[in-house]
């Protein structure tokens, strides 16, 4: 049973066979009340999460501030731990009413755009026993376990039907992964995509793929911005620098089976709220979300920070002992829960649209601080990012054979640069004191 689970079902008491995950999302509480059926502590022992995102609130306009109504929603994500079942969650963190969630299946795609279920891995999801559930305001559901062979490093396909109206959207809105909306109707168990008619660069609702089964080893949560969302990656290509470290955990005999979730969000700050800058779907700040996009996922071993740039360089900015304070506070939570840490250095971001000589002086004092031994006092390890992708003749900038086009973020070649400068051997390490003195 993971912390997050112990600490849930204590507060449910004897409520065993009822739960739900209230998030700490500031925008949305779940009414005193609540409760979602099936629970979520049940048979949590040996659950490793294999892929999952962070939940934003809906944008000022668009798909996910109308939300869905009797549309099906057929979303791709992939894997990087293997297992023999699996686990689905929903999350209505940032909803406004009650999510009906309807039928709801997984199975492996086949090939191509708009991909449909490769015949005969198309299997039910089920809550409580039953074929669909209502998610509270400010909650995550689980799924009841599916006997399922999930390979890793491969997509699998997540089909739901959304009978009433969803009201704005809790989504992640930087998928860089192609998903489809089907026409009005059920058509979570169509073995064609037909149905299937618009493609968003969104995930709606589904948040996280738990795995079980032998070899599973515990997960690291890559906390983080657009450049841990991968923005500028290939579309569709799980180029992601969570997604190379993921492949290299799974080519060494001695991590295979660590999972690896990515938790960025574009825009996202340490310190500030989305909805603060009028872009609420850069959502809530990471030191509020730390609790429910890290501690509370399965399995969690180890976490990389790898935020702080936006609070420097967007308005009104930060100041780079602002955002150490941010840093060293999560990392503090974390030791507490038992949860390595490492911390990435940031980036350079020379002649990108928010650069300015304040926010580099600024970024070059945080780097600077992250390397000095006094950090280990804080974190249990530094990636070196920064010298990861800098051009050596102009530090301030990115290596040009890395840079995305708008020269902050990295293409894939430059997001396998970042993932291969993280020592495998500190996201494996044992777990650390709950105090963390040194």
């Amino acid at each position: 049973m993971s912390r997050g689970t112990r600490r849930r079902a204590a507060a449910a008491g004897t409520a065993a066979l009822l739960s739900c995950v209230v998030l700490g999302a500031p925008s949305a509480q779940a009414a005193p009340s609540a409760r979602v059926t099936p629970p979520a502590a049940a048979g949590e022992a040996g659950w490793t999460g294999t892929w999952g995102t962070a939940p934003a609130p809906a944008a000022p306009d668009g798909i996910s501030k109308e939300g869905l109504d009797n549309r099906t929603v057929r979303m791709v994500v992939h894997t990087s731990a293997a297992g023999g079942e699996l686990r689905l969650r929903f999350s209505n963190a940032h909803g406004n009413a009650p999510l009906a969630l309807g039928r709801t299946t997984v199975a492996l795609p086949g090939p191509g755009p708009s991909p449909a279920p490769v015949a005969g891995t198309l299997r039910p999801v089920t809550f409580g026993g039953a074929g669909g559930a209502t998610v509270p305001v400010g909650a995550e559901i689980v799924s009841d376990p599916v006997a399922f062979d999930v390979p890793a490093d491969r997509d699998l396909l997540v089909s739901v039907h959304l009978p009433k109206p969803t009201g704005p959207a809790t989504w992640h809105w930087l998928a860089q992964q192609t998903n489809y909306v089907s026409e009005p109707g059920d058509h979570a168990a169509d073995a064609g995509n037909g149905a299937f008619t618009r493609a968003e660069t969104s995930w709606f609702f589904l948040t996280g793929v738990d795995v079980r089964g032998k070899g599973a080893r515990g997960t690291v949560v890559a906390l983080g911005d657009s450049q841990t969302d991968g923005v500028k990656s290939t579309l569709d290509g799980n180029a992601r620098w969570t997604d190379a470290l993921a492949r290299r955990l799974d080519a060494d005999p001695a991590t295979r089976g660590t999972g690896v979730l990515n938790e960025g969000l574009g825009g996202n700050r340490i310190l500030r709220d989305g909805s603060e800058t009028d872009r609420p779907q850069r959502g809530t700040a990471a030191s509020k979300r730390l609790q429910r996009d890290v501690i509370d996922r399965p399995g969690v071993r180890t976490a990389v920070l790898y935020e702080g740039i936006n609070d420097l360089q967007l308005e009104p900015r930060a100041s780079a002992a602002q955002v150490l304070d941010g840093l060293r506070d999560m990392a503090r939570r974390l030791h507490e829960q038992h949860i390595r840490v490492v911390v990435g250095t940031l980036t350079p971001f020379k002649d990108s649209p928010f650069y300015s000589p304040e926010a580099e002086k600024a970024r070059t004092e945080v780097n600077a601080a992250l390397r000095s031994p006094a950090a280990r006092a804080d974190f249990d390890a530094v990636v070196d990012f920064d010298a990861a992708v800098r051009d050596p003749a102009d530090p301030q900038r990115v290596r040009a054979s890395f840079d995305g086009g708008d020269h902050i973020h990295l293409n894939d070649p430059g997001y396998r640069a970042l993932a291969d400068a993280v020592p495998l051997a500190e996201l494996a390490g044992s777990p650390v004191p709950a105090v963390h003195g040194r």
